[in-house]
């Protein structure tokens, strides 16, 4: 689900490309309502898009700290609202396209100062580099494919 028709191209673009059938909806999260409880959430959560200035120069003078701090604002609350959908021991997966501490480690930082009953899980991986409560992933492992973005990711236990 996303509320963006552009953002939903591209991502039925890449699913096309990767042959993986997906029924996405064009729809608001922080404003549909959910009766069900989930096992498992991924939340490609709306960023600054830092990540991207590998292939997108100008997003770093695109973007300002008052951009950061909105992003970060809607971050939390998708967090906040998919912290309510998980089921214990449910699983969520974080992931923004930005290396701005702002929208990957304070943000998960401030959930988990709110919600005691979660904890960060451990990713086993050498294309990824850990820091604090997630993982970025490390570019330079990427250079013989022709490099990659930056992007955090973060994945939350819901405990019982």
């Amino acid at each position: 689900m996303d509320k963006s028709q552009s953002q939903i191209n591209k991502f039925e673009e890449n699913l096309s490309r990767l042959d993986i059938k997906l029924n996405i909806q064009k729809m608001d999260f922080l404003k549909q309502k959910f009766t069900d409880k989930y096992n498992s959430i991924l939340l490609d959560a709306p960023c600054s898009a830092l990540g991207t200035f590998r292939r997108n120069p100008d997003v770093t003078v695109k973007i300002d700290q008052s951009q950061i701090k909105k992003h970060q604002k809607i971050q939390y609350k998708m967090l906040e609202k998919s912290m309510k959908l998980m089921k214990k021991g449910g699983f969520l997966v974080y992931v923004v396209c930005s290396f701005h501490p702002f929208e990957t480690i304070d943000v998960i930082d401030k959930i988990m100062q709110k919600h005691k009953n979660i904890k960060v899980h451990n990713i086993k991986s050498d294309k990824m580099i850990k820091k604090q409560n997630g993982y970025f992933i490390n570019p330079l492992n990427f250079k013989n494919l022709g490099g990659s973005d930056i992007f955090f990711v973060s994945v939350l236990e819901k405990l019982k």
